[in-house]
């Protein structure tokens, strides 16, 4: 009757021989096509075959039967694979000449051990009249898996990390583990004169491992790696500590039944009160806990710290909420705190001084109150060497700079900077972890990362609000610009009336020009100090209007009442636009021809109607430009050719004529003058039931 040990052996060869199958039916499908695929199906169906009979044996009810051919063609196939693989290695066109000696030495093993399988038959038990051939199987299958150990050696040489050199580590482990296995196995065998009966029921479950590390590196090219991460690893030392405390809480209870009653069932009463008391005392401890998660880290792990948790945490914590309720500087306190799992933090950052003043606490407890600010040689010191202060054996360093409550507080733990391109933005004081854990290594490797993100994500927040307020002021300086330029422009215009209505004052025309120079001048005065006094308002809207009528009305303002502009052609169909925008830009484009025409020359204003837009020409006979002028210069703000220009009148015309969905372009040539055209879209049918076509509504003059 085979033993309860042999049968989970046999069911351990059975599980086996399921996964081989199945891994050799997915090898198939993946690397069916290549040599080492093949090779590597072959070997994985053999060994499937090898466990199956070794499972049969339970239900053949074989107490121990000998390995026989199954074993040694499965040694065959994988000898064939690891040849294969030493073969393809890149130290040269093939395995050395040693290599190829004791891969024919091996080869000539397995064919001796065939012929000793033959003689002893498979399956067949152990018989004393056969036990020297059995002593010289063992001896034969023990040589070979420590030549084939050695073998395996070779493959362990540093190779290029690709795909196939990942694979065939995984691949030489599996083998590594099955022929250590063997080795072992049959040494003993050997020593003892028989199978050992406590050991070789195991090869089941080696083997099924050995398949788990062949999938690994079948499937998934290597590139996987078997780790237990630190949640489940605290998970299980709950349960053993669950487990050990069950066990010793039944170890109790059995020893004191040992005693006689009534004295035993006090004593097991008294001990079990005991042991429920302290479980309940100090279990929900935070000193405990952290002690335990100190001891962990610190004997079953090469880091105390998650990294991948930790920096996805941190990141989370800082992120922006979307209801943007938490400020920044709470949210990267309580960040930096959680990563070195610090109970309370106080940030502190630099003003406008150069100190460092608190800026932010969380959770930090009323015994101790931290400094509103840091002494500057403080900063100075952190910003010269961006160290980290441990507070409790840094004293003697830093002892002088820091405050002297925090020689006598028990919280405060580390001191450590916020630093930004070598600048130090601000420093964070944090609280002693519970368990009374000094500061060490790992500690300020992640304050440092921690530490210099929150300075990166600080200093983005400033460098935002400040880019805020220099746009604002952009957006004053240009709005004041433009009106000192219309401002400019005025005058220049009352100065050339006033100049001659001392030779044109008798002229009926010309004091009629002069009034409507002058109501203009004042409505555009009035219009700029409304613009000074609301900064910021939103553009006009445009509607619909005819441009020949309000272009004939409006060019003898653009004139500035010298009769220097004439209109010619219509444009009679509605188009989309705002009517002071309109005359803004042409009173800028009129005026700069005017000012570019010889004395006495007219400009010409050509009114005409093209496809999809209505145009108007403003065409002067003065100097002309330069291409190079045009393109680099001309809608350029703040550059002009004439002494005392803003060098606005052309880019303010041009964000005019945009800002109601038209252009404005231009033609130049030295010496032949220059023609502006602005063109402007044709409103839609229903928007041209009511245009503006006669004039720009009146103004309050004040």
């Amino acid at each position: 009757m085979p033993s309860l040990w042999m049968i989970a052996g046999h069911a351990g060869h059975a599980l086996a021989a399921a996964l081989l199958a199945s891994l050799a039916i997915l090898t198939s499908r993946r690397f069916g096509r290549l040599h080492e695929g093949r090779l590597l199906v072959v070997a994985l169906a053999v060994t499937a075959l090898w466990s199956l009979r070794h499972a049969l044996a339970g239900v053949l009810r074989v107490d121990l039967i000998a390995d026989g051919v199954a074993e040694t063609v499965r040694n065959g196939a994988w000898l064939a694979v690891l040849a294969y693989y030493l073969r393809r290695r890149p130290d040269g066109a093939g395995a050395h000449r040693g290599r190829q000696l004791v891969l024919v030495a091996l080869a000539f093993l397995l064919s001796m051990q065939l012929c000793l399988d033959l003689v002893i038959g498979e399956g067949a038990s152990v018989r004393t009249a056969l036990l020297p051939v059995f002593e010289a199987s063992w001896l034969l299958r023990d040589i070979f898996a420590l030549g084939a150990l050695v073998m395996l050696h070779g493959l362990s040489v540093h190779r290029e990390e690709t795909a196939g050199a990942r694979r065939e580590i995984w691949v030489g482990g599996a083998m590594a583990l099955m022929w250590a296995y063997d080795f072992n196995h049959y040494i003993l065998a050997w020593l003892l004169g028989g199978p050992v009966e406590a050991v070789a029921p195991m090869r089941g479950f080696v083997m099924a491992l050995a398949t788990v590390l062949l999938a690994v590196g079948l499937r998934t090219d290597g590139t996987r790696r078997i780790a237990l991460s630190r949640t489940v690893m605290m998970r299980l030392v709950s349960l053993g500590i669950i487990a050990l405390y069950v066990l010793v809480v039944v170890m109790a209870a059995m020893f004191s039944g040992e005693i006689a009653a009534p004295l035993g069932r006090l004593t097991q009463s008294a001990m079990l009160f005991a042991l429920a008391v302290s479980v309940l005392a100090l279990m929900p401890s935070a000193s405990l806990r952290s002690w335990l998660r100190v001891a962990i880290s610190k004997h079953l792990f090469a880091h105390r710290y998650d990294y991948r948790a930790l920096w996805l945490r941190f990141a989370a914590n800082v992120a922006d909420n979307a209801e943007e309720t938490v400020p920044l500087d709470a949210r990267i306190t309580r960040a930096i705190a959680e990563a070195v799992d610090a109970p309370a933090a106080a940030l502190y950052l630099g003003d406008a001084e150069g100190c460092l003043a608190c800026a932010r606490q969380w959770r930090w407890p009323e015994r101790s109150t931290p400094p509103e600010q840091l002494a500057p040689e403080l900063a100075n010191e952190m910003a010269r060497r961006s160290w980290i202060v441990d507070v409790a054996a840094d004293w003697p360093r830093y002892g002088a700079m820091l405050p002297d409550w925090m020689r006598r507080s028990a919280d405060a733990w580390a001191i450590a900077p916020l630093v930004h391109h070598e600048q130090l933005v601000g420093a964070i004081l944090l609280a002693q972890p519970p368990g009374g854990r000094r500061l060490d290594w790992e500690d300020l490797d992640v304050l440092r990362v921690v530490c210099n993100e929150a300075a990166t994500r600080i200093s983005e927040a400033r460098s935002r609000a400040a880019l805020a307020e220099a746009q604002r002021f952009d957006e004053f300086n240009r709005r004041f610009a433009f009106i000192l330029h219309d401002l400019k422009n005025l005058v220049s215009h009352m100065t050339l009336l006033a100049s001659n209505a001392q030779r044109h004052a008798d002229n009926p025309a010309f004091r009629e020009d002069m009034v409507l120079t002058l109501r203009e001048t004042a409505s555009r005065m009035t219009e700029l100090l409304q613009r000074l006094g609301r900064p910021g308002a939103p553009p006009r809207e445009t509607a619909s209007m005819v441009l020949g009528p309000l272009v004939r009305t409006l060019a003898p303002n653009w004139a500035a009442g010298l009769g220097l502009v004439e209109v010619t052609g219509d444009a009679m169909r509605p188009v989309r636009g705002d009517a002071d925008s309109l005359s803004r830009a042409m009173a800028h484009l009129v005026r700069n021809a005017i000012e570019a025409s010889p004395a006495g020359r007219i400009v010409q204003i050509m009114l005409s109607e093209e496809e999809g837009a209505a145009c108007l020409r403003v065409i002067d006979r003065g100097e002309g430009m330069a291409p190079a002028f045009i393109r680099d210069e001309l809608f350029r703000p703040f550059s002009s050719t004439k002494a005392d220009g803003f060098g606005l009148g052309a880019h303010e015309a041009r964000l005019l004529i945009s800002a109601m969905g038209g252009s404005l372009d231009v033609e130049s040539r030295p010496g032949e003058g220059t023609c502006f055209t602005i063109r402007l879209p044709f409103a839609a049918k229903q928007a041209a039931d009511t245009p503006t076509t006669g004039h720009v509504p009146a103004r309050k003059t004040g």
